[in-house]
């Protein structure tokens, strides 16, 4: 397998790291908190190293796209930075694959959402739900049928829930569409057909994320 780890420089990773810090003093979260969020992202860090930076990267643009609509930043930030924890149970040789994805490969990565859910329930709740979320706005969405909530939740966190998660599906593709993968011939996108793909995939928000480009969470530049 000719493969791409898709790694960012040292000097690169902890501009991430760094920027990732100053959101946590932005939006005042507590030593306790900071504690708790690492702790869930130290084993993937460990694991897999792109995988974890991924995660870095969807925290800042979910928590920013809160911010922009005036919605719970801090919320969006906790389910960016642990939507993809579920991967902590999928193969090394999975998650690190660029060419000659199989149906089997697929099968088992769609796990990652409910392993996710499972590992943040009694922890990260209202967290938990809204990763249930990221991968049901796309063909073939996953998983096919939600787990009961997890608390008798009022009716404006019911709506919360699926909104917080259509927006962090946008921040994870915006993100992933950066990768090198067979996907899209082994050769990196381009800012401008990465923009046009997040427009062509996601229609119903086409304002949104021309307003997202506009306000540079979203660029089209490619660093």
């Amino acid at each position: 397998m000719n493969r791409f780890l898709n790694y960012l420089t040292p000097v690169a990773y902890l501009e991430l790291e760094f920027q990732v810090e100053t959101r946590f003093m932005e939006l005042a979260l507590d030593d306790r908190q900071r504690k708790n969020l690492l702790a869930f992202l130290e084993p993937l860090r460990v694991k897999d190293r792109a995988t974890y930076e991924h995660c870095l990267r969807v925290g800042l643009l979910a928590s920013a796209l809160g911010k922009f609509m005036h919605l719970d930043a801090k919320a969006l930030l906790y389910a960016g930075l642990l939507h993809d924890v579920g991967k902590l149970q999928t193969k090394l040789s999975t998650l690190q694959k660029t060419e000659g994805w199989l149906p089997a490969d697929t099968e088992e990565i769609k796990n990652h959402v409910v392993d996710g859910y499972r590992v943040l329930r009694d922890c990260f709740d209202f967290t938990a739900e809204i990763i249930l979320w990221h991968h049901r706005f796309q063909p073939g969405r996953y998983p096919e049928s939600l787990p009961q909530p997890l608390h008798d939740y009022s009716e404006g966190t019911r709506v919360m829930i699926p909104l917080f998660g259509r927006l962090l599906s946008l921040a994870d593709v915006f993100d992933a569409l950066h990768r090198v993968n067979d996907k899209h011939g082994l050769e990196p996108l381009t800012g401008e057909d990465i923009k046009a793909k997040m427009l062509a995939c996601n229609p119903d928000q086409r304002v949104l994320i021309e307003e997202a480009y506009e306000a540079g969470i979203f660029t089209t530049v490619i660093v």
